[in-house]
């Protein structure tokens, strides 16, 4: 028991990259609860057609906790963890890792005391209902004074000023601890280079959220223009967070589970430079319905689809990559979750091909159509990425462990339970936009309810897939590691260097 406690001790406050890597997670893994609960209760508000005008305050306000939830919390947590494990198994070591645990706690904490206003105007922010208090509407429907809105937006402020500081914390360490004359592995460089990625756009959204506290503290009146420009700087590349470094666990895995090397490792890394630069440059797609000039729609066509096709030539590599193998390993859980996450890349990416071009994109821009592709996206490469990291963070975690064959094939089955219903749920949403369903609306005519239901039901029944697949696989996990005695004090005549112990930094070969 005193070895466990220990263990949640490092956690808590690690002292090693694992260490690191698992509190990160744990903590994406919460913000991921809070943004399904207020998913599961805004899709609850959708399924009837008719709702008294008080709903649609719960209905807003569960919407915008879903994304602040999403994008404040689960994102920039997970993308560290998934970072912060590439660097592990990059054999790079986060030599900060109690300025690390300080800037989790200190985020979150700040976090959640804006969610406890209950946020009511959107993740986005926009202005002028992100910064209203008047009896009509409020952005908040508890903090509804100036004062208390310009401290939750003081409190984000902080909270996104530290999530910077972890970016560079960890670039920082990977450059320290990175072996002379040593190329990192693919998972280890597409990981630092998006870390970059993530400590130049960040900083825009603390400056859009001080800018909306120097209104209430100071007076400082804010531009509308001016503060959507500034916000979709990180609004747009904040997709990528997680999904590019993600791609590089999948270039690091897929090859492993197909056993032959990647097609091309030389297209893998120089994609690096044209998915970073091109995700800091697409951003003003985001504001198609706006008054643009022509030149201006013209760069966002051409921009998109060359940052699209960074993305294909990744599907190009991978996909050649398990079709000439002589066999893919698709019973390994982690070949498994791998496999899925890429060809859920494709189905999700197909629907995004008509959204760049300027002359259809109005038709899509504010209905149901985008949320089906970005949601899709999500369920598929982001949430089942995230868990073949997951999975192979077990493994790594306990030496010598690997998952039982029983315990495999409840994990397969869990995650295909969860990706099939999720797909019909994207698709579905998809035809209720084309349809001409509009997104962010608690009021909507009756034609649409039978599809809303629909999407309910779907969602309810994948969501149990993913739980089996990770509760089984925890579970497996800590029944190896009390057989082995990793949570319990040795007897005095056990030799402790005969048992695994929790895998720690400086171990080569990582992989």
């Amino acid at each position: 028991m005193s070895q466990l406690l220990n263990q949640i001790k490092d956690t808590v406050i690690p002292k090693n990259t694992l260490n690191v890597v698992w509190l990160y997670t744990i903590g994406s893994i919460f913000w991921l609860g809070v943004l399904g609960i207020a998913a599961m209760n805004l899709r609850t508000y959708l399924t009837y057609n008719s709702n008294s005008p008080n709903v649609g305050e719960l209905y807003y306000s569960a919407l915008t906790i879903h994304g602040w939830a999403g994008m404040f919390g689960f994102v920039p947590l997970a993308a560290a963890a998934v970072i912060a494990f590439a660097m592990y198994k990059s054999n790079l070591s986060i030599v900060h890792t109690k300025l690390m645990a300080i800037f989790f706690w200190l985020s979150n904490i700040f976090l959640a005391i804006g969610l406890a206003g209950s946020p009511d105007m959107g993740w986005y922010m926009y202005p002028p209902l992100a910064i209203e208090s008047g009896s009509n509407f409020h952005a908040f429907l508890f903090y509804t004074t100036p004062a208390l809105m310009g401290m939750a937006y003081l409190s984000l402020t902080l909270a996104f000023i530290l999530q910077t500081a972890m970016f560079i914390i960890l670039i920082a360490d990977a450059y320290a601890t990175k072996p002379k004359n040593e190329r990192l592995n693919i998972f280890g460089a597409y990981g630092v280079a998006f870390a970059i990625v993530i400590a130049i756009t960040l900083p825009a959204l603390a400056a859009s959220t001080l800018w909306y506290t120097l209104y209430f503290f100071a007076g400082v009146p804010v531009n509308p223009l001016l503060w959507a420009l500034l916000f979709w700087f990180y609004g747009h590349p904040v997709v990528y967070y997680v999904p590019f470094p993600l791609f590089g666990a999948l270039y690091y895995y897929i090859p492993k589970y197909a056993g032959r090397s990647l097609f091309s490792e030389k297209w893998a890394r120089w994609n690096i430079y044209l998915l970073s630069i091109g995700s800091m440059l697409i951003w003003v797609h985001h504001l198609q319905t706006w008054p643009l000039p022509i030149d201006l729609r013209i760069w966002v066509n051409l921009s998109t689809l060359i940052l699209a096709s960074g993305s294909g030539l990744t599907v190009l590599n991978l996909g050649l990559t398990i079709l000439l193998s002589q066999k893919y390993n698709w019973k390994d859980p982690v070949g498994m979750g791998g496999l899925i996450a890429l060809v859920g890349f494709i189905l999700a990416g197909v629907q995004a091909l008509v959204l760049p071009e300027n002359s259809i994109n109005p038709l899509f821009h504010n209905t149901y159509y985008v949320v089906g592709h970005f949601h899709l996206m999500i369920w598929t490469l982001i949430v089942m990425g995230f868990t073949t990291v997951f999975l192979d963070m077990l493994k790594s975690t306990f030496g010598g462990f690997n998952f039982s064959e029983q315990a495999s094939k409840w994990m397969r089955i869990g995650m295909i339970w969860w990706t099939a219903p999720f797909l019909g749920v994207g698709y579905t949403m998809s035809v209720i936009g084309y349809l001409g369903m509009l997104r962010r609306m608690i009021a909507y005519p009756s034609v649409f309810q039978p599809y809303n239901l629909l999407e309910s039901m779907l969602a309810e029944i994948g969501i149990p897939g993913l739980l089996v697949t990770i509760f089984v696989a925890i579970v497996d996990a800590l029944a190896y590691a009390s057989k082995q005695g990793i949570f319990s004090s040795p007897s005095p005549s056990t030799s402790p260097s005969n048992l695994p112990v929790m895998a720690k930094d400086g171990v080569k070969n990582n992989g």
